[in-house]
């Protein structure tokens, strides 16, 4: 019987130990695929997190460039209205200058009539004019109107003629400026074009990166779960082998138990047979030993320029190339270039784009303007020199010019010396 009781002991000891020992090494498993499954996760949200850093900031392009866009526009629709009204300038000035040739030749038309009378008339037209006077004076008198008929009639055809002159050349002028305000306006829609076909480029980058998010994000959801149910696991486990080392150890207690009752049965079966011993002392406590205890150890674990200065500084370049983007006022520069350098020469600083040089420096009204002063149009600028006139970089056809500063819509005038 007590053979028997301990190899009960003994058996359920040894299924406890084989229970904790396969839950353990089921435990150990999950927890290494879990690991391995949290280093992915890792991966993967630092790919998202980068991928969502290249999205903002190909965002904030975007938008920097729908900005620029909108601005291209509105110099477009500002330019258009300027187109509009030269065009209005030019049709007048033609009709200006149909009046003028009409009067000019109907002059000249009333002055070949009277040079071919006194042409035919000669002398007799002398004579007459001395015999039909009363007395020298009166002679005098008519030959000199004769005389100052003719210069007048001179001096008002030289009149005539100068109008219409001025009206050609102001037709020439009018021309001129609607020919360079074209060129703008090409430049601008070759710019509209470029930004749109910038933006479209990067949303569709855009549209890229959320593909790669969105498949990431998908990732990271399939190794969250795989992670939440390796957590599952392992808790079911760990729950089961405290349960199986509990009903263990339960069952460890109940066989010493018994076998220390049935120990005692026998001994003192013994006692009264008189062979049995009187009272011999345990071997020792549990935990004790006959060395004493070990005691295990445990460690603790440019000055700056007057404005007639800039001004004619900026008029030295004249008839130097333009350049889009270009920083040579000599080699070749744009509009707000030109106005950058020039005043970069005297050590001041001026934004480089023709927008940022309108909003900065110190507004100035148009009463109030000097040499030197910055004259803002619709994605354009122009150094004030004086008399009305600006000197700028205007296209690539005309290089670095001057030009009448009335020629288009002003935005603003701005002082930055």
């Amino acid at each position: 019987m007590r053979w028997k009781k301990t190899g009960c002991m003994l058996l359920a000891a040894l299924i406890w130990v084989s229970g904790i020992s396969a839950s353990a090494s089921s435990i150990k498993s999950l927890q290494n695929q879990k690991s391995q499954n949290e280093k992915e996760l890792k991966n993967i949200q630092s790919q998202i997190s980068g991928l969502e850093s290249k999205k903002s900031a190909l965002s904030s392009e975007i938008n920097g460039l729908n900005d620029e866009l909108t601005e291209t526009l509105l110099n477009i629709a500002v330019l258009e209205s300027d187109l509009a009204d030269k065009e209005v300038q030019i049709e007048e000035a033609q009709i200006a200058y149909e009046e003028a040739k009409a009067t000019e030749e109907s002059q000249y038309e009333a002055m070949k009539l009277r040079i071919q009378y006194l042409y035919e008339a000669g002398s007799e037209s002398y004579l007459e004019l001395f015999l039909t006077s009363d007395s020298m004076a009166e002679l005098m008198n008519k030959v000199d109107y004769a005389e100052e008929l003719q210069e007048y009639d001179n001096r008002l055809l030289d009149e005539y003629k100068a109008a219409k002159q001025a009206v050609i050349e102001l037709q020439n002028r009018l021309e001129e400026e609607k020919a360079e305000l074209l060129e703008m306006q090409e430049q601008l829609e070759e710019e509209k074009a470029n930004l749109q076909s910038m933006i479209a480029r990067k949303q569709t980058e855009v549209a890229n990166f959320d593909s790669q998010l969105g498949a990431a994000r998908a990732k990271a959801s399939e190794y969250q779960q795989k992670i939440k149910e390796q957590n599952s696991q392992i808790r079911r486990l760990q729950e089961e082998a405290a349960r199986a080392a509990a009903a263990a150890k339960a069952a460890a207690k109940n066989s010493a138990k018994a076998s220390t009752k049935s120990s005692d049965e026998t001994s003192g079966d013994g006692a009264m047979g008189g062979g049995g011993s009187s009272g011999s002392s345990s071997s020792g406590s549990p935990g004790s030993s006959s060395g004493g205890s070990s005691g295990s150890s445990r460690s603790g674990s440019s000055s700056g320029g007057g404005g007639g200065s800039i001004a004619s500084y900026g008029l030295q370049f004249v008839g130097c190339p333009y350049v889009s983007g270009g920083n040579s006022l000599t080699n070749g520069t744009d509009c707000s270039g030109f106005v950058n350098l020039v005043h970069a020469h005297f050590g001041i600083s001026t934004p480089r784009q023709s927008g940022s040089i309108a909003g900065g420096g110190r507004a100035v009204s148009d009463s109030d303007k000097q040499p030197g002063d910055v004259v803002c149009y619709a994605g354009h600028v122009g150094i004030y020199i004086g008399n009305n006139q600006i000197v700028h970089a205007s296209t690539p056809s005309s290089g670095i010019k001057v030009t009448n500063m009335y020629y288009r819509s002003i935005l603003g005038i701005r002082r930055y010396w």
